[in-house]
């Protein structure tokens, strides 16, 4: 599996929140298992901007199912990197669907228009967020990313472009663990969790949550009267 880019990635995805200032011990610990993926060795701070097009139907078909917690779902996006994506860089058309623990994620753009048109889905949040990321150095595919300073805005276009005056937070604390302000995910391809990772989660003494970025700014978006006034 190329950890340049992927056509389709089935893996288990595990969640938790930590402090930011946990970062340093996980680089410290990650550091014989783990290499920067590129983009983090491409920034100053190790953290680079991701954009998410988040995508769905007029009923927020992809967002009930996640709020029911229904056993096989999907949602729908468009990733770009960069905090101002340009028009002409990359966008990556991404379905990503949870099977019970397994997530399958893929980047058909022809799936992607298909089922678009099936649901009738369309833009409806950017989301961003700053990460930082690690690949296992002994594994075909073991990925570590760090997540912060999460923020949103809507969007019912395909604008990529940074409006900073119309982005709100979503790393707020009712969404996390007391003393906690940023995601850690372990990912990892079914039934090949590697031993450092569950060391990692012993020497840190990490407690498994969950975290959707599109569930939580889904929510703030219905929780402001004066964004849900003009849609």
């Amino acid at each position: 599996m190329s950890k340049a880019g992927f056509a389709r990635l089935e893996r288990y995805e595990l969640k938790y929140h930590i402090p930011l200032e946990m970062v340093s011990r996980l680089d410290a610990f990650l550091l014989p298992w783990c290499s920067l993926d590129s983009h983090s060795e491409n920034s100053e701070t190790g953290f680079y901007w991701v954009s998410s097009l988040y995508l769905d139907s007029p009923r927020w078909t992809f967002f009930k199912w996640k709020e029911a917690g229904q056993p096989d779902r999907f949602n729908m996006r468009i990733r770009a990197y960069g905090e101002n994506p340009s028009p002409h860089s990359p966008r990556f058309f991404e379905v990503k669907r949870k099977r019970g623990d397994v997530v399958t994620k893929t980047r058909d753009e022809e799936r992607f228009h298909a089922l678009s048109t099936t649901y009738n889905a369309s833009p409806v949040l950017l989301t961003q967020y700053r990460r930082k990321a690690w690949f296992g150095v002994h594994e075909d595919y073991a990925r570590v990313t760090v997540d912060m300073g999460l923020r949103w805005r809507e969007e019912q276009g395909f604008d990529f472009s940074l409006q900073t005056d119309r982005m709100r937070p979503s790393d707020l604390p009712e969404y996390f663990r007391p003393g906690t302000n940023a995601v850690l995910e372990l990912k990892c391809p079914k039934g090949e969790v590697p031993w450092w990772m569950l060391d990692l989660i012993r020497f840190l003494d990490l407690q498994r949550t969950s975290f959707s970025k599109y569930g939580v700014a889904v929510r703030e978006y219905h929780r402001i009267p004066t964004i849900r006034a003009v849609r």
